[in-house]
């Protein structure tokens, strides 16, 4: 563990300061090295991790044009992005402190202290995410539920998307709205607090730092 000074941090559900417990952080600059990883290296690693999802999944969307006609493969197909995503989001960064984006532009997740976080801390970061996601995918199944698929099977992907979203259920549009506030108050979020913390991080009690400030993340 670093040495240096901290903090209390109680900002109620965010911080889940259950225990109105203290956070030791890392200070805002070691050395005159900026400690805290900024917006623009999260949103280029978030970008990488973008271009490996892409490049992961395209191939299951192309399947679904070939075998859409299967209503039951199409939800297998729909599934395994869901849980492919998010696992890739929890496991690389409860192991190694970063995604594959993260560890490129070498940027950790880390306690506030500095040291590696664990799977708890994993999970709680993902959380509004994967709840989200959730939502989305239960949306889309019941979709294909309400709509004769043999019809719907003939069309277009582009037509086939359209078609199940004019009988989505009416909780649909709260979710993207939920959506889209959850992401755009992410980034000012980060933009306004000097640590840089999303609100994701304060959620999992995390800070995101550069490599050469955390312990134990596999530099």
């Amino acid at each position: 563990m670093y040495p240096w000074g901290g903090g209390s941090v109680c900002g109620g559900w965010l911080n889940k300061c259950r225990n109105k417990e203290t956070m030791n952080f890392l200070p805002l600059e070691i050395d005159g090295n900026k400690v805290y990883a900024g917006f623009w290296k999260r949103f280029c690693a978030s970008f990488i991790d973008a271009l490996i999802i892409v490049g992961v999944t395209f191939p299951l969307m192309k399947t679904l044009d070939l075998y859409g006609s299967d209503r039951s493969l199409t939800i297998v197909l729909s599934v395994f992005p869901f849980l492919l995503v998010h696992m890739y989001t929890v496991y690389l960064h409860a192991r190694f402190g970063g995604t594959f984006g993260k560890l490129a532009v070498g940027i950790r997740v880390t306690r506030p202290d500095g040291n590696r976080i664990g799977w708890n801390q994993a999970w709680r970061r993902s959380s509004v995410d994967i709840a989200i996601a959730l939502l989305v995918l239960v949306s889309e199944v019941w979709a294909m539920f309400q709509v004769d698929w043999t019809q719907v099977a003939a069309l277009g992907s582009d037509e086939r998307t359209t078609r199940l979203q004019e009988v989505s259920p009416l909780w649909d549009r709260a979710i993207d709205i939920f959506q889209n506030v959850w992401i755009w108050s992410e980034v000012f979020v980060v933009l306004l607090n000097r640590r840089k913390r999303a609100l994701h991080d304060f959620i999992g009690g995390t800070v995101v730092v550069k490599k050469q400030f955390a312990e134990g993340t596999g530099k």
